[in-house]
């Protein structure tokens, strides 16, 4: 009797461990789909919120066309204008200025060049060229209306590395307002430039699908936030995008604003931000830093007359820190840079192979 007792508890104890066990994974199931809903709720109310204020841009030149008369042999030369590329931007005030690329812009003269934008609502406008970012690959176009849908800006400092964002933009210059979504996967990332003074440092690393005509689209996480500009990929792997953090574009905006045109400080040198791998295979006696040094295409590490050569700088020389604030890869000197205006003087301390030296430069306008 005693034994069909007890079999009776165990087979009730087993039955009602099934049922909790039962209830454990049907909470988790559900737990699990309102996760997924709740992603799936704040892509579309990011996407919603920033869409309207994305802009496809069409860039257009005046080219000169030759024609032959095949009878006569009389050439006639006559003026036209062409379509010569395709980006995207997105509306940074109700007044109608426009954030992209410098490269989407410069697909075309500057005497003859032509923006034409068209909204996500199908409106379309004429837009003014109002100046060229010196340093990054920034641009501002205007475009003349009133009460504008327009972004709002976040603030790329608070990225962390596997934050969800979304990527919007005139992909191919065909499919209007494209969505990608994905995470960020690094920070602080430096891509060789050649040919060019244009900083890229720092930028944000996503694998967010990134595709030619994405050029100066908004960078965006699930509050709706723009955290980044669109600028490059890298062709060599896939899913490899870069962007431009926002915060490296509020000083052109806040100049463009009080000043109608974009100023940016400038040192003179070409650097790298060192990591201990780049400090390590070049035996470097510091692993953190702006490491002053010569482009793989030739570009000289410190450029004559300009402030760098005036106070002394060499190539080689690291940087470590600039009035008390160090230099790290996530805090670039050119960020720490943009913190001054043309005319300040900053201390900087330096690392000179085996020695560590204090500096004074007086910024300038970079023309």
């Amino acid at each position: 009797m005693k034994k069909r007792i007890i079999l009776f508890i165990i087979a009730l104890f087993l039955i009602s461990l099934g049922f909790g066990l039962g209830n454990l994974f049907s909470q988790k199931a559900i737990i699990a789909e309102d996760l997924r809903l709740d992603d799936q709720e704040a892509t579309i109310r990011a996407i919603n919120k920033v869409i309207p204020a994305v802009v496809s841009i069409l860039v257009y030149d005046q080219v000169e066309i030759l024609t032959v008369n095949i009878e006569t042999g009389q050439e006639t030369k006559t003026k036209e204008k062409k379509h010569k590329g395709n980006g995207t931007g997105f509306i940074i005030n109700s007044d109608g200025l426009i954030l992209t690329n410098r490269h989407v812009v410069t697909a075309a003269s500057t005497e003859f060049g032509e923006y034409r934008v068209i909204l996500n609502s199908g409106k379309r406008y004429y837009a003014q060229l109002i100046d060229k970012d010196p340093i990054k690959d920034l641009a501002i176009l205007k475009i003349f209306d009133k009460d504008l849908p327009y972004v709002e800006l976040g603030n790329s400092e608070e990225l962390q590395i596997g934050k969800t964002v979304i990527a919007i933009g005139n992909t191919l210059g065909r499919y209007q307002n494209s969505v990608t979504k994905g995470i960020v996967s690094g920070l602080g990332r430096s891509l060789p430039v050649g040919g060019t003074l244009e900083a890229l440092d720092n930028v944000i690393q996503t694998d967010a699908e990134i595709s030619v005509g994405n050029s100066g689209g908004p960078l965006i996480d699930l509050e709706g936030k723009v955290v980044g500009i669109n600028s490059a990929v890298d062709q060599e792997g896939s899913s490899i995008g870069f962007a431009i953090p926002i915060n490296d574009a509020h000083p052109a905006i806040k100049s463009i604003l009080e000043s109608g045109r974009i100023i940016r400080p400038r040192m003179g040198v070409r650097y790298m931000m060192l990591t201990p791998e780049i400090a390590f295979d070049n035996k470097l006696s510091r692993d953190s830093g702006a490491w002053i040094t010569k482009g793989n295409f030739g570009e000289i590490a410190v450029y004559p007359g300009t402030p760098a050569e005036l106070a002394g700088l060499l190539e080689g020389d690291i940087i470590f820190e600039v009035n008390a604030i160090k230099i790290t890869g996530t805090n670039t000197l050119f960020s720490v840079a943009q913190k001054y205006k043309p005319g300040d003087k900053i201390g900087l301390k330096i690392q000179r192979g085996e020695e560590e030296i204090i500096k004074i430069l007086t910024l300038e306008e970079f023309k």
